[in-house]
């Protein structure tokens, strides 16, 4: 073969080869403007991402202020029903799924997405693992100082809530000691409770197992607490530990009539008798109110020889700390003994006895009127009010009172003078 030929042949192979990569270079290369990469099975956008400062700026206002408003007012902002050991979380996962909306992030192809913005998706999903995984950490690194917290009294008024705050502390059972006055008993806590607070565990302590005594006036219960060689010490409310009626007294009012239907030939006459009562904690007048106790109370009033003129329904008082008062209820039969319950505490410790009858004049007060009486004669009458309660709150001593009255018929001096009947305390006894 010539030296030609072989030339020639160069030639021609080398002019086909420019030829396709003239070809190639003119051809038209389409490009999405919405340009993705996959990576099997999921598609995940790299384009028209959101800016760094719009992903921080909703990281901040939806991720981290929900988040800071639990943990600083949650105690004020959710109710007790709701624990904040599952609020922060539900809070947690609306505001990432909002996050996550607002910001357009996406979703992977096979979950019927058009694929995942990757960036903001890595940055959202860190922030939040960051911010709840944070407050965990620190409190493990930093361990805080035992301290008592709140002492709360539960709904039935018997026992009291006593929270032991410790943030990062263990949630292993632990051996707490608690002393109350001469009561002492070793109890297991745990720091497995969060609030807005921080963390706690609780004890509880049944009022009942150290009560000995109204804690009012000048009586403190102080309630200390030691743990692995810590003690710490509280005043408990003194308000929860005064249920003791130590004081009780008892009064009535002549009801005077002058018209002559009740009277007859008396100017005036005795119609009736209001019957008042008290009971609760010792003092320089009145007793004092004692809203969280419970207690039975009888009222008799008698004649001076013993005999019963009026025997009232036993009255039962129910205390409790979810009102400032208690309730007082008894057996009206049928509306003989008035209402058949009374609201104590409004007023001190006041319980009016009701009758059937109302007096206007004493502000619609309901009478106890003298033909209901058993006895009513002329003489000395006595009415005696006695107060018991449970073993829990006292030996099962009766506290009493006894206030004595002249039911008499006076004549006014002078000839043709009229008759009169009085009601009046009486020093003596009869």
């Amino acid at each position: 073969m010539s030296d030609g030929g072989l030339l020639q042949k160069a030639l021609e192979q080398q002019e086909k080869d420019n030829s396709g990569n003239n070809e190639l270079m003119d051809a038209k290369i389409p490009v999405s403007s919405n340009t993705q990469k996959s990576d099997g099975n999921h598609t995940l956008n790299i384009k028209n991402m959101p800016s760094l400062k719009k992903i921080g700026l909703s990281l901040a206002l939806g991720g981290l202020l929900p988040l800071v408003v639990i943990m600083w007012f949650g105690i004020y902002l959710i109710p007790d029903a709701f624990p904040i050991t599952i609020i922060t979380p539900l809070i947690s996962i609306i505001s990432l799924v909002s996050v996550w909306v607002y910001l357009g992030i996406g979703l992977p192809s096979n979950f019927g997405g058009s694929g995942i913005h990757i960036i903001p998706a890595v940055i959202v999903t860190t922030s939040y693992l960051f911010m709840l995984l944070m407050p965990a950490i620190m409190g493990m690194l930093l361990v805080g100082d035992m301290s008592i917290g709140d002492v709360e009294i539960n709904d039935e008024g018997t026992e009291l809530e006593v929270k032991i705050r410790q943030n990062g502390g263990s949630s292993s059972p632990i051996d707490a000691v608690v002393v109350i006055g001469t009561y002492s008993q070793t109890m297991q806590l745990k720091i497995d409770k969060s609030d807005g607070y921080g963390d706690y565990g609780k004890l509880l302590l049944p009022i009942s197992d150290f009560y000995s005594g109204n804690a009012l006036p000048s009586s403190d219960y102080i309630l200390e607490i030691t743990i692995e060689d810590k003690t710490m010490s509280t005043i408990l409310n003194s308000k929860y530990l005064s249920r003791t009626i130590d004081d009780v007294q008892s009064h009535t009012n002549g009801i005077i009539s002058e018209d002559s239907d009740d009277c007859g030939s008396f100017d005036n006459c005795v119609i009736g008798v209001s019957l008042v009562s008290w009971a609760g904690l010792d003092s320089n007048d009145r007793p004092a109110s004692l809203p969280l106790a419970n207690y039975n109370l009888s009222a008799t009033l008698f004649y001076e020889n013993g005999n019963t003129a009026i025997a009232y329904p036993t009255v039962s008082v129910t205390g409790s700390h979810l009102e400032p008062f208690a309730v007082a209820s008894w057996d009206s039969n049928s509306g003989e003994f008035g209402s058949g319950n009374y609201v104590i505490g409004d007023y001190g410790s006041e319980l009016p006895l009701q009758g059937s009858t109302e007096e206007p004049n004493f502000g619609g007060f309901k009478y106890v009127p003298k033909d209901q009486w058993e006895e009513s004669r002329y003489g000395c009458y006595y009415f005696v009010v006695e107060v018991t309660q449970d073993n829990t709150w006292t030996n099962e001593e009766i506290v009493s009172h006894t206030s004595y009255y002249n039911y008499i018929e006076e004549t006014a001096p002078g000839e043709g003078g009229g008759s009169t009947e009085s009601w009046a305390v009486s020093s003596d006894p009869c």
